[in-house]
């Protein structure tokens, strides 16, 4: 060796222990040239750019190393280093396999070899869990490879894992971390400008994920994965669009068709999945089948339970159906969760009052009518009931006689306009309630009925009887002669039952 070179050589280490590695590199270099056959030149040119994260580089050095001296332990071990930041860990063993048959009792290679052997189990298990789609158990296996190499300098199938565990586990945010830290590497990359299209098709960007996916096939047009991924996203993005084209204008049986079709193309999208089911229960709802409206927006629920909207499409299907506490348990989970939403507060206070309301008697359900019922529609089902139900009709009856007071009960109240308006509204349970029946004073079930169908004399049949008081009692009596329906006709005989 020259004194040219040791000099060179010297200024070289005295630069690497100063931590100047860039400056040692490019003295080492200089030393290479003047001697290109001496190995230690290239061993630690190679340790200098192992500290600049140039793992590629310091490989070669350390193969040239081994070719010009078979016995450089030093060249081994930063060779087994330098392949295990790059992922090749068969190749890493090797290298700390070869350092130990030179020097059996070096603690270094021998602790190394050890961490290079952990890392190969691990990945070993990484792959195992991939393929058995045990995500978590992989994101555990991979952090704990990642844990024994440059965490800095990570290998990219590595990455790509990480990327393709979180997007699995519905991480996407976390995943578009790691995607665009590859690509800040190589904008060029198809295996991770597909994984950046997984991200945007799992977020329901499908235009996005369309993009990136013809970007990747651009770099490699053989790439299967990425053509698939195209297909999907864009054929759900059509059928979605379609869906809601059709539910604007008001084709619903279109717009369900469209939706039910985009559902069918890939059952493991779930947030996608999830919009398509809250806009399908729209469609339902809109045909008045608020129970299936209901199954969908559960659905939605399953596969999304941050996604707010069908919370309020499913309490309006819960309002639909008359299950209030289940309604006014998602309004108050919304108006919890944006304290600003007047509506969700309002709608909250209506679910609360209806849920209240459903506690009194239904005198719309007791006339066998909806709340939507019209004037002669309640006059109708009144009619009807109570010549079903009349005592003169089923004698010794106490379940018709029952029935009877009911239907009249009811009638009262809705055939009233202003009883009707605060039953309806809720005013009387605002207020205190109506009583029982809500007649303020007492309300006669014949006087009811004879308004209804007419008579002489308040009563019904011709004979004689007897009774005691307004509204108690019972009389006695026969009739004698039927007229239509088999009411006696003429007056005289007043039935009164309490």
């Amino acid at each position: 060796m020259s004194i040219t070179e040791q000099n060179i050589k010297n200024k070289a280490n005295k630069e690497y222990k100063n931590g100047n590695y860039n400056e040692a590199v490019k003295l080492y270099s200089e030393a290479i040239n003047a001697s290109p056959k001496t190995s230690t030149y290239y061993a630690n040119r190679a340790a200098a750019l192992i500290m600049t994260a140039r793992y590629n580089e310091a490989i070669e050095d350390c193969k040239i190393a081994t070719e010009l001296d078979t016995c450089n332990v030093k060249a081994y071990l930063r060779a087994g280093k330098c392949y295990l930041h790059v992922g090749n860990i068969d190749a890493s063993l090797e290298n700390y396999q070869k350092a130990l048959q030179l020097e059996p009792t070096n603690a270094q290679a021998d602790r190394e070899y050890k961490s290079a052997q952990l890392v190969k189990n691990y990945i070993q298990q990484t792959v195992t869990y991939i393929d058995s789609k045990r995500y978590d158990l992989v994101e555990t296996c991979l952090s704990r490879a990642i844990a024994l190499v440059d965490a800095d300098h990570v290998p990219v199938k590595w990455l790509l894992w990480q990327a393709e565990c979180a997007i699995e586990q519905r991480k996407f945010i976390e995943a578009g971390e790691l995607v665009n830290r590859l690509l800040r590497k190589s904008s060029q990359n198809p295996d991770a400008l597909y994984m950046r299209g997984c991200v945007f098709y799992g977020q329901g960007d499908n235009a996005k994920a369309a993009a990136h996916c013809v970007e990747a096939l651009r770099c490699d047009p053989d790439f299967s994965k990425a053509r698939l991924l195209l297909k999907k996203a864009r054929l759900l993005d059509s059928l979605k669009e379609q869906g809601n084209g059709a539910f604007k204008t008001g084709r619903f049986d279109e717009a369900y068709e469209h939706y039910t079709s985009a559902l069918a193309v890939d059952d493991t999208n779930a947030l996608m999945n999830s919009r398509l089911y809250s806009n399908r229960a729209a469609v339902l709802q809109k045909m008045k089948k608020f129970q299936e409206a209901l199954s969908d927006c559960n659905q939605a629920i399953e596969l999304d339970s941050t996604f707010v909207k069908v919370y309020s499409r499913r309490a309006g299907c819960y309002m639909e159906l008359e299950k209030y506490e289940e309604a006014a348990r998602d309004y108050k989970y919304l108006a919890e969760l944006e304290p600003s939403n007047r509506e969700y507060r309002t709608q909250l206070r209506k679910a609360e009052l209806e849920q209240k309301k459903a506690l009194r008697k239904d005198y719309y359900k007791t006339l066998n009518l909806d709340k939507n019922a019209t004037e002669s529609e309640i006059k109708k089902s009144y009619r009807k009931l109570a010549l079903q139900n009349h005592p003169d009709k089923n004698p010794d009856n106490k379940e018709a006689e029952a029935r009877f007071k009911e239907v009249g009960e009811a009638y009262a109240i809705l055939s009233d306009p202003e009883k009707k308006a605060r039953y309806d509204s809720g005013v009387d349970i605002e207020n205190g309630g109506m009583g029982d029946a809500g007649f303020g004073g007492g309300v006669d079930m014949n006087d009811l009925f004879m308004q209804m169908f007419g008579g002489g004399g308040g009563g019904f049949g011709h004979g004689h009887g007897h009774g005691h008081g307004h509204g108690h009692g019972h009389g006695h009596g026969h009739s004698h002669g039927h007229g239509q329906g088999g009411f006696p006709q003429g007056g005289g005989y007043s039935f009164r039952f309490g």
